[in-house]
């Protein structure tokens, strides 16, 4: 078990483990190709911190939670996305079997669509995975200022900046990645609307709401 990982602190009774915090510490370490941190306060350090410390790092603590949650639900778009795309690539063949032209076109401007969600989806959990080592670093900066500030052994033998320079760097590529995929996403929408337009002209010049549109 990882001593460095989150330590749940319960305001009414002092810190206790959970389940659910451990497991925030989980992905930190494979996240990003394998990034870890180079900077952290060994979980001994804060042994003898005061009540008011344990708030402060369990304040903090809880943005792994938050981040988490954000992982878990990219994760889930794209396994979906996944499986609307081999639908959709499904549909392809059925129509062509079915000599559909319309269909086909249809198809695999549905296909298209759905592969540019996918490689938007694949780098959102990238993305998800930057952010819980944000947030670690976060928790990191903020044991060590406990620390410091509580004048605790060990305390005197790092320097805060290198803590600081290490949760900055981390949220300014956060941030980076954020924008890069606001246009990957962007680029998504963009073919989704083309499909849309394709669906209403195929409709509008068959009249045919069923035989060519199975790929929804």
């Amino acid at each position: 078990m990882n001593t460095n990982g989150p330590i749940r602190f319960d305001r009414s009774r002092g810190p206790t483990h959970t389940w659910r915090a451990l497991l925030c510490a989980l992905p930190l370490f494979s996240a990003c190709g394998g990034a870890t941190l180079s900077h952290v306060v060994q979980r001994q350090m804060l042994r003898d911190v005061s009540r008011q410390g344990q708030l402060t790092v369990y304040d903090a603590e809880n943005e792994t939670v938050i981040a988490l949650d954000q992982l878990d639900e990219a994760e889930d778009a794209l396994r979906d996305t996944r499986q609307q795309l081999r639908l959709a690539e499904r549909s392809v063949d059925r129509a062509e079997r079915r000599h559909s032209a319309a269909g086909v076109q249809l198809a695999e401007a549905w296909v298209d669509y759905l592969e540019q969600l996918r490689d938007w989806s694949e780098e959102q959990v990238e993305l998800r995975r930057l952010g819980l080592l944000v947030a670690r670093a976060a928790i990191e900066l903020t044991k060590a200022q406990v620390v410091q500030r509580e004048d605790l052994p060990g305390g005197k033998d790092f320097a805060l900046k290198d803590f600081r320079k290490q949760h900055e760097q981390l949220q300014l590529r956060f941030e980076r990645e954020t924008k890069r995929l606001k246009g990957l996403r962007e680029r998504a929408r963009q073919k989704e609307l083309r499909w849309w337009e394709l669906r209403r002209r195929v409709v509008a010049q068959t009249g045919d709401h069923n035989t060519a549109l199975w790929v929804d």
